[in-house]
């Protein structure tokens, strides 16, 4: 349930506010950020004169009912939705997606202006809920389909990131990388063919037991209700996704044993003024660190953390509708240094968050397991199947050549090959990846005005748009259900024409 657009709008844009495109550094949200709409406090405005509230028992009260999805369109990484997306199945998504290239997008750029979000405002208001519209035109199922993912709201900011201030998640040490590779889920990387034999190969969250840290504390696409709720000297998080509740002692607990370790660790809360900072350590292995249900997350949803991950999370109430969630983690044996995320999320007394039943009739590892079993009992034959172009198109194309898609969590080369035969037409294949040959002719090839476009010959459908150039490269992007990669793939040598 979204509040009135207009309400939005006053309590976000506020009056005068200036134009922030870059900002070169975060401080940490406390107290202080209170005030006149700035970047500081994400341009929410505390009125004059608000007090904080308290509990009865005389603590800062932060309780509420707050909606994480109204941030839910935001990436975690700057412009990691500025690539071409797949154009996802219209049954599940209706027609919200497109294969079209976005407008281009400033990697520079902080914070939208007040006219630009005031203008995303006015078509977000202005906009068709596809769910609604068919639950009123008495179309249940494509009401329930279409409804997959929640409808969110514009934000001023251009990523969840904003620490490193390029918006953009630091790389991996060569120790987080090694891991990452050994991780498991039901998401395939480019061009890269899973092995489904017990549950072990799934990853936590497509087995229904936890989304992790911090990842739990991101927006979602789709059911991201946070509860906070109080009691003398704690302080609980009730997670929507999975059914997850965090409890947080505010008071002189003592802390458990190093040895003693969950998935969600071990939180201590302390009040600093109003503002609440938990810190978090004793994280149990497994989990992702981050995880695909955050727009522009890492493709393949194997983000690895160790044991000395450590979470500081601030909570800041800045009026009677909004509150500011930070999260920094850190984490030596995986990330080369720090990373901060945040966003605001807005108290809906009327959010619906029901019972997150994910286990029950969860077929997703039987059926992965039976279905990839068969595949691979009962291969397809497949053959190249010649492709007639023009002939100085098939010249830029003829050779192999080699790109590696931007995927922080391990380095990923993709392998191609175009070769001519005598009658002028190419054939082409995936030799293979880092993760291990394929050599399987590529799907869907097409050329038309200088774009090239394919799908790699995978299971889990990755298809690739770029743009032919007079050199030796070829530019454009990767993409799927899980969102666009940037890649450049480069002419390393030029076979004869072959007689295949």
């Amino acid at each position: 349930m979204l509040a009135d657009s207009s309400t939005v709008r006053q309590v976000l844009l506020g009056s005068g506010v200036a134009q922030f495109l870059l900002v070169t550094a975060y401080a940490q949200i406390d107290d202080s950020i209170r005030g006149a709409p700035v970047a500081d406090n994400h341009f929410i405005e505390t009125p004059d004169g608000w007090e904080h509230p308290t509990t009865p028992w005389g603590e800062p009260d932060i309780h509420a009912m707050l909606d994480m999805m109204q941030a839910s369109g935001l990436p975690l990484e700057r412009c990691a939705d500025s690539y071409p997306s797949r154009l996802l199945p219209t049954f599940l998504f209706g027609e919200r997606s497109s294969a079209q290239w976005r407008t281009p997008c400033d990697m520079e750029k902080t914070w939208l202006t007040e006219e630009e979000y005031e203008e995303r405002i006015e078509a977000w208001r202005d906009s068709v809920d596809v769910s609604r519209q068919a639950l009123t035109e008495g179309d249940l199922g494509l009401s329930l389909r279409t409804g997959a993912t929640d409808p969110s709201i514009p934000q001023r900011q251009t990523s969840l990131v904003v620490n490193p201030p390029n918006g953009l998640l630091p790389a991996l040490t060569v120790e987080g990388k090694r891991r990452a590779l050994q991780m498991r889920s039901s998401w395939a990387l480019p061009g890269e063919n899973h092995t489904y034999d017990g549950a072990a190969d799934f990853d936590s969250w497509d087995r229904c037991i936890t989304r992790g840290m911090p990842s739990s504390m991101m927006p979602y696409r789709y059911n991201g209700g946070f509860r906070i709720m109080q009691a003398p000297g704690y302080v609980i998080f009730q997670l929507e996704m999975i059914h997850e509740a965090r409890i947080v002692p505010t008071n002189e607990r003592p802390r458990l044993s190093s040895e003693i370790q969950q998935y969600l660790g071990e939180s201590h809360g302390r009040w600093e003024g109003t503002t609440l900072v938990v810190e978090t350590s004793n994280y149990k292995e497994g989990p992702p660190m981050l995880n695909l249900a955050v727009l522009g997350s890492p493709p393949g949803n194997r983000f690895p953390y160790s044991d000395e991950m450590k979470t500081t999370e601030r909570i800041v109430r800045l009026n009677d509708d909004w509150w500011l969630y930070e999260v920094t983690t850190e984490d030596p044996i995986v990330l080369t240094r720090p990373f901060t995320v945040r966003y605001p999320m807005r108290n809906d007394s009327s959010y619906l968050m029901p019972e997150y039943a994910c286990h029950e009739s969860n077929t997703i590892v039987p059926n992965y397991i039976a279905t990839n079993r068969a595949e691979r009992a009962n291969p397809t034959p497949v053959s190249l199947d010649p492709i007639e172009m023009p002939p100085d198109v098939a010249d830029a194309l003829e050779g192999r050549w080699v790109g590696r898609p931007r995927i922080v969590t391990l380095d990923l080369d993709i392998e191609l090959e175009f070769a001519q035969r005598p009658d002028g037409t190419i054939v082409s294949k995936l030799v293979g990846t880092t993760l291990g040959e394929i050599d399987q002719p590529l799907r869907s090839v097409s050329v038309e005005n200088g774009v090239l476009r394919f799908e790699l010959p995978n299971w889990q459908p990755w298809g690739f748009t770029g743009v032919l150039t007079d050199g030796d490269t070829i530019g454009g992007a990767i993409n799927s259900a899980q969102g666009g990669l940037p890649v450049t793939f480069r002419r390393v040598s030029t076979p004869g024409i072959t007689e295949q």
